[in-house]
């Protein structure tokens, strides 16, 4: 019979056992860069949506409304308000109030 002796034997596991090793060491690596990629294009991705976030600040610093321009917009229509409120008032006024030419 042939038998294999157990230095071969010994051999052939120490040989299997690095072989093992090795290939789990380039799996991991070949991972590692496979993320190393992906991060990079996320790193990429959050750049350019700082840099739109960033221009989408500016403009609508330029188009939206300032505090400013609220408070003259309000101010002014507070005042059209008044004067309607005015007109009004001289209205009921002229009504409530008996005209000398009809007075019975």
């Amino acid at each position: 019979m042939n038998e294999i002796s157990l230095p071969v034997v010994v051999l052939i596991s120490f040989a299997t056992v690095l072989s093992t090793l090795a290939a789990s060491w380039g799996v991991v690596r070949f991972q590692g860069a496979q993320h190393d990629k992906r991060i990079a294009r996320l790193d990429e991705r959050c750049e350019a949506l700082g840099r739109e976030l960033s221009s989408f600040k500016l403009d609508a610093a330029n188009r939206f409304v300032t505090d400013e321009m609220m408070t003259k917009l309000e101010d002014r229509v507070i005042a059209a308000i008044d004067r309607l409120a005015d007109r009004l008032d001289k209205i009921f006024e002229n009504r409530i109030t008996p005209r000398r030419g009809n007075q019975s």
